[in-house]
């Protein structure tokens, strides 16, 4: 065989890296576009969930008290523009802050209910009212006033703002418009003051005792004061069980059955728990069960509708961590938050539940053996 003459071999070399050229782009490109896909995926399936954390936090609450919060909001909005307005040209001081919270600490201590409203209102969520304790701690008659509320269809101006507000005869409507309207202007304060002065000079200082911190006075009168429809256990709240032996005995079962916490539950601990008696917290092994069963119980009438709100406040649950999370968060107990349920509930409209057959085929049982 004749050897092969130089430039033939040249020839043959360069169609050799060309091919391999071609190979290694149609591979980077191939390997562009499947990142690019992944990243779109990703992106969707995190708008859906957020977009769905939003509808459902809606359907959760009832319209009558979206519409009360809606009326609310309209005149908070007014009553804020105009206080910001006024006061356009002031540099808040922490002196400043300290008289609004002093007049929200006045407004809480002639208005018990509105205790809670301040803590739910800095979470900025939409329906704060709703997942506070206020419902909770109005009297049953304030309440069915509030649930047959039917707001006017007048739109709120500066001009017309008095005299709208003196038409909704609803209690403490115009005593949570104030409230409401000044926290919102303290935030608005906090925000504005550098941090340096916020770290270096502190309100107490230069107050008295009773402005040192409008916060604190303002937990202390959420304890403190006496409410008119629940009675509470350190500051926890019932789910408003309507359960009887039988019920309670089959719940416990199902839980036991799914494992759905860490330990063993007993019925004793479960009435405690729905209570709001419950004296630590249960570890759930699976936040989206526990989520599907209460949210269950809530459809039949079990449990009132806010048992998410209720949840949250009273720390009642942890979630488990395994050896891996434990190094990466710590291993400090970690409260389930309103988000993370509410993150579960919509999960369970895409993906599988464990125990899923057992906790339905309890609710069959539960409602056999409801009360006539």
């Amino acid at each position: 065989m004749a050897p092969l003459q130089p430039d033939a071999f040249i020839c043959c070399l360069l169609w050799v890296s060309k091919v391999t050229f071609i190979t290694l782009l149609s591979n980077i490109t191939y390997i562009i576009k499947e990142i690019i896909i992944f990243k779109l995926r990703f992106f969707y399936t995190h708008l859906c969930m957020y977009e769905f954390d939003e509808y459902s936090e809606e359907m959760d609450m009832p319209r009558e008290f979206r519409l009360i919060q809606q009326s609310i909001d309209s005149f908070v909005s007014i009553a804020y523009n105009t206080a910001l307005s006024m006061e356009e040209s002031l540099h808040p001081t922490l002196e400043n802050i300290a008289v609004l919270k002093g007049k929200i600490q006045d407004i809480i201590r002639h208005n018990p209910p509105l205790a809670s409203v301040p803590r739910y209102c800095r979470d900025n969520r939409a329906n704060f009212l709703w997942y506070s304790d206020f419902y909770d701690d109005i009297s049953k008659e304030d309440y069915r006033r509030y649930r047959a509320f039917t707001p006017h269809t007048n739109e709120i101006t500066p001009a017309s703002y008095a005299r709208e507000l003196v038409k909704i005869d609803l209690p403490y409507f115009k005593e949570l418009v104030d409230l409401i309207s000044l926290e919102r202007l303290c935030q608005h304060y906090e925000n504005r003051i550098p941090k340096k002065e916020k770290e270096g000079k502190g309100t107490s200082d230069k107050l008295p005792d009773k402005e040192k911190s409008g916060r604190e006075n303002i937990e202390t009168a959420a304890t403190t004061q006496p409410t008119s429809k629940i009675k509470r256990i350190s500051g926890k709240r019932s789910y408003e069980p309507k359960l009887n032996n039988k019920q309670y005995a089959l719940l416990a079962e199902c839980i036991e059955r799914i494992k759905l916490f860490r330990r063993p539950v007993k019925v004793a601990e479960l009435r405690k728990l729905l209570k709001g008696k419950l004296s630590g917290p249960l570890q759930v092994a699976n936040q989206k069960s526990l989520v599907y069963l209460f949210d269950l119980l809530k459809e039949n009438h079990y449990i009132k509708e806010t048992w998410i709100s209720v949840a949250e406040g009273n720390m009642d649950f942890i979630s488990f961590r395994t050896a891996g999370n434990e190094q990466r968060y710590g291993s400090g107990p970690h409260y389930i938050t309103m988000q993370q349920f509410l993150n579960n509930r919509a999960r369970n409209q895409k993906e599988a539940i464990h125990g899923l057959i057992e906790i339905e085929d309890m609710m069959d049982l539960i409602e056999e053996n409801r009360d006539k």
